[in-house]
Formats: C-alpha cells, structure tokens, sequence
C-alpha cells in the first residue's frame, strides 16, 4: 500500500534525505509494507517527486521542516540525509563539511525524542574502513572489524554512529546500519552525490561504447541489488533494532571488478576493457556480517541478473 490514508492506524516512518537514490527506494519500501511515509529533503527534483509520487514529500531544511511537523505522531525515524561529495569537490573546509554531515543528525535525534518516535535508524556506510582494517574473517568485513579510515566523510560517518549509540536511552532504541555497494534502478548523479556507483559507471560506458575502464582489476566488491535491501529495512525496524550498536547490511554477492567489466562486456561484443597498469589501488574486502538480522534471510540478486535488468536488451550479443 503506497501512501496509506493518514486517517488510518499505520505505523509512521519519517525518512531524511529521502530524495537520493537510495532512501527514497527505502520509503517506497515502507509505503510497501503498509507504513505512512514522510519524505524529506533539501529538495526534491523532477525525477524524484515523479518517483515519490505516491508519497508524502516534504522540501526544505531540517530545522524549518521539523517545526512543520509540529506533534504529529511519528513510530520510527530513519536518517539517511548525507552529503557524499568530497569537500573539495564542493569548495567546502573539511571541518564545514563534517559539520554539514554531523548536525543534521544531532538535529534529526533531538526532534525524535521531542515526538517520543521510539526507533531511530542511522544509515552509516561501509566507508569507514580502511583497507587494511580486519579483523576479515572468511575474506568479509564483518561488525568486529574495528574502522580507521580518515577521509572527512568516513569521519562523520563512524562519528555519527557514536552519536547514535550515545542517544541510546530506554524507550528509545538506536542502531547505525552500515551499507556496501549499492547499485539499482533509476540510479543517477546529484549534487550531494555526484557520482554514480562503480557497477553503473561500468554499464554507463558500456552504452557510451568507447570501452570500459578498469582502475582496480583484482578488488573483489560486494554489490547489493537496491530493491532487496530495501525490502530488508522495513522488517528490521517491525523486528526491533537489537542490542548490537551497529550492523552490516548482510552479505550480498561480490565480484572481482575485471570480471564484473568482462561480464558487461560479454553483453556487448566488441566492447573494449582497459585495465589500468599496476600498482593498483588496495581496496577493503567485501561487506559480511556476524549477526542475525533480516539481511540474514535475503534472496540477494545475483550480479548477472542485475545486469540482466541494468544493460540495455539492445545492447546483448
């Protein structure tokens, strides 16, 4: 059910930066799953009010949208409002930029205890590894890995989840969900994210057809179809956060990047591959976790199916 009738006893979900990629798939999800969405962002373009249509969207910044919602009755507060962009690239000091990260949330957890919301979901990232962090059991980066990358984002991600577990208190669970390497549908630049996931570069040149680049050969990377693991966030939040003060979205599938461009090339006979000569980049182990959780029981869609539903038909052998 998309949109459920206010009027009615659905549950409630207020979701930050709801206008990206991926959380506005996440309360498509909700509104799925029976729940009454609040969409919110800076802003939401076109394309993204075309694809929440069915949803409840409300523009703006957050403090000026938080005394909009005055007492209105909210269960469960997911924050997923980030800026992902490198601060030079937005000729921002890196301490405004962890600032324009960091006090969003502290804003978004303040407001939650105001409406008495009871569940609290921080959306984290695998970003705050290093490569060379582990402890990787089986090849996985799981939760007992301890994080140590120092990039201004990667800071306020793992910041952020410190936050959220401080705010911890009884009648208010917490819990920072770190993600992978998301790929999905509809997956497009914008200006706190301006890059696309590393799968759809590869599938962008591919349809360019001047031949795909391959910067890291032998990194094997775990990618999430975007579908499943939005399908996995209502359920996790009607199921309880746990006692666990953050998680690993599960174990997707992972690929080796020459594979991965060979796989996309095979779908377009011709198409060149160019790997970069060595020394390449290190890059961090795939994403896995040790507990259980809905992401535990997920159907992941296989790499090859994603590119079955990613490449073009037109552009097959």
């Amino acid at each position: 059910m998309r949109g459920a009738d206010p009027a009615m006893s659905a549950p409630a979900v207020l979701i930050t930066g709801a206008g990206g990629f991926v959380c506005a798939e996440f309360a498509l999800a909700f509104a799925d799953a029976g729940w009454s969405v609040i969409a919110l962002d800076r802003e939401f373009d076109p394309l993204s009010a075309e694809r929440l249509a069915g949803v409840e969207r409300i523009a703006g910044p957050l403090p000026q949208v938080f005394e909009a919602l005055g007492d209105r009755p909210i269960d469960a507060v997911i924050h997923g409002a980030a800026i992902t962009a490198p601060p030079d690239a937005l000729g921002m000091s890196r301490a405004d930029h962890l600032a324009a990260n960091i006090e969003p949330l502290t804003a978004t957890l303040a407001m939650a205890r105001q409406c008495r919301v009871r569940t609290f979901l921080f959306l984290s990232s695998m970003g705050v590894f290093a490569p060379e962090d582990g402890p990787a059991p089986a090849g996985l980066v799981t939760e007992d890995a301890i994080p140590t990358a120092d990039f201004s984002y990667c800071v306020a991600k793992r910041t952020g989840e410190m936050i959220t577990t401080a705010a911890r208190e009884p009648g208010f669970q917490t819990l920072s969900l770190r993600l992978g390497n998301i790929c999905g549908p509809g997956e497009r630049a914008r200006a706190s994210r301006p890059y696309v996931s590393r799968l759809r570069g590869m599938t962008l040149d591919a349809e360019a057809g001047g031949g795909i680049a391959v910067s890291t050969p032998e990194a094997l990377r775990d990618w999430a179809w975007l579908p499943d693991l939005a399908n996995g966030i209502p359920r996790l939040v009607r199921d309880g956060l746990g006692e666990a003060p953050v998680l690993h979205a599960g174990t997707p599938p992972a690929i080796k990047d020459l594979d991965l461009a060979s796989a996309i090339a095979a779908r377009r006979p011709g198409l060149a591959i160019k790997t970069a000569r060595p020394p390449h980049e290190h890059v961090r182990p795939p994403m896995g976790s040790r507990l259980q959780s809905p992401f535990s029981s997920i159907e992941w869609t296989s790499v090859e199916a994603i590119l079955d539903r990613l490449v073009p038909a037109e552009v097959a052998g």
